[in-house]
């Protein structure tokens, strides 16, 4: 039994969250006995365990910045590795993956496998951060045996960073539940409208995140007064929690959006919200790859993201969306407004998206592939598969 221990900091469902957990639901079995390590408290352990998979919860692992908590988590989780018998360490994300990396080094477990879902020294951070983030990303990519990137143009960003090098970088790109995201009937999509207080002649927008910094949101509120200048039908959903929820409500308070604007809370069933939706946006200024986007998309959706990170190779520009500059307000309006005016367009870029998604984004394919890199790495340290 091959023992394997993700290290994933807050145990949220976002997109990395989902991506740990989908690979660990595809490799439980006979051969693989996946671990999850977080902080303790969080939807991501409910579902985690639904599962019946394992939680080791780590009090000492902290989302922002903490030197003191910063190395006893170093302590903890080395001292959790040397007392338990894992034979693959895998990382998420850039806390977890230095925190994670550094321990694994030093408690000696034969492989070492970082994910990169986005880095943390993006524009939206202070110089000094952006320094001293992307110094702690060039150190830690000396820590593990093969790094993983859920876009092809994170390692481009990776590579102008001088972090890791090319013969231990591999693209698998972040897959969804095609069975659970798939299109419904108009019947269908007017019923879960009527749930949420949506007609069928509303043009309903949608975005689905977390409610935190970077995602865009009031960017995205901002350009949606402007879209409900020209189409008074328009409604915008907001799906998701976060710290920005009060704040996001007032903000749409003082624009006179407040009956137009519904915020959901976070969600566990998003495929019936997404199907309310006539087309679904991201507008963040920062994004390793938008997995929210595929889900959309994988149900005929036309999606509009902007041009940053891994979204570029999720979005061909007119094809099944389109791609705008971030905080750029006219620009998303304009291409959310040519998408609702177009009922003819928005039906193509729909089945062009889905078409996209059942070729390459499947979550079969991705943890085959992380797999894949799994046993290659394990024989080349001579660690037995049937162990």
């Amino acid at each position: 039994m091959v023992r394997i221990l993700h290290i994933h900091t807050l145990p949220v469902i976002s997109g990395s969250g989902i991506n740990t957990f989908l690979t660990m639901r595809g490799m439980k079995g006979n051969r693989y006995e996946p671990v999850l390590a977080c902080a303790p408290g969080g939807a991501l352990i409910d579902l985690v365990q639904r599962h019946g998979m394992e939680v080791k919860t780590f009090p000492s692992l902290v989302q922002p910045l903490h030197p003191l908590k910063d190395f006893q988590a170093i302590l903890d989780l080395t001292g959790h590795l040397m007392t338990k018998r894992y034979q693959v360490v895998h990382t998420h994300n850039s806390k977890a993956g230095f925190i994670g990396r550094l321990a694994a080094k030093l408690a000696r477990v034969p492989v070492i496998v970082h994910t990169v879902h986005g880095f943390a020294f993006h524009g939206q951070e202070p110089p000094w951060r952006r320094s001293l983030f992307r110094s702690l990303e060039r150190l830690a990519s000396h820590w593990c045996d093969q790094m993983i990137f859920i876009s092809q143009p994170l390692i481009d960003w990776a590579v102008s960073e001088g972090i890791g090098c090319t013969g231990k970088m591999a693209t698998i790109y972040s897959g969804i539940e095609m069975e659970r995201f798939h299109p419904v009937s108009v019947q269908e999509k007017h019923r879960l409208r009527a749930k949420w207080g949506l007609h069928e002649g509303d043009a309903v927008i949608g975005m689905v995140s977390k409610l935190w910094e970077g995602k865009g949101h009031a960017f995205l509120l901002r350009a949606f007064k402007e879209i409900k200048e020209e189409k008074p039908q328009a409604k915008l959903v907001i799906v998701g929690e976060g710290y920005l929820m009060e704040s996001l409500k007032t903000l749409a308070s003082r624009m006179e959006l407040s009956e137009a604007v519904i915020f959901t809370g976070f969600l566990e069933d998003v495929p019936q919200i997404i199907a309310t939706f006539d087309l679904a946006v991201l507008p963040s200024y920062f994004e390793g790859m938008g997995r929210v986007l595929l889900e959309a998309m994988a149900m005929e959706k036309p999606v509009v993201g902007t041009r940053v990170g891994g979204i570029p190779d999720l979005i061909e520009e007119g094809l099944n969306g389109y791609l705008v500059s971030p905080g750029n307000e006219k620009e998303l309006a304009g291409a959310v407004l040519k998408i609702l005016n177009d009922q003819d367009l928005a039906l193509k870029m729909g089945q062009a998206g889905r078409k996209k998604m059942t070729e390459r984004f499947s979550a079969e394919s991705m943890v085959r592939s992380i797999e894949e890199v799994y046993i290659e790495l394990l024989k080349r340290k001579g660690v037995c598969l049937d162990s």
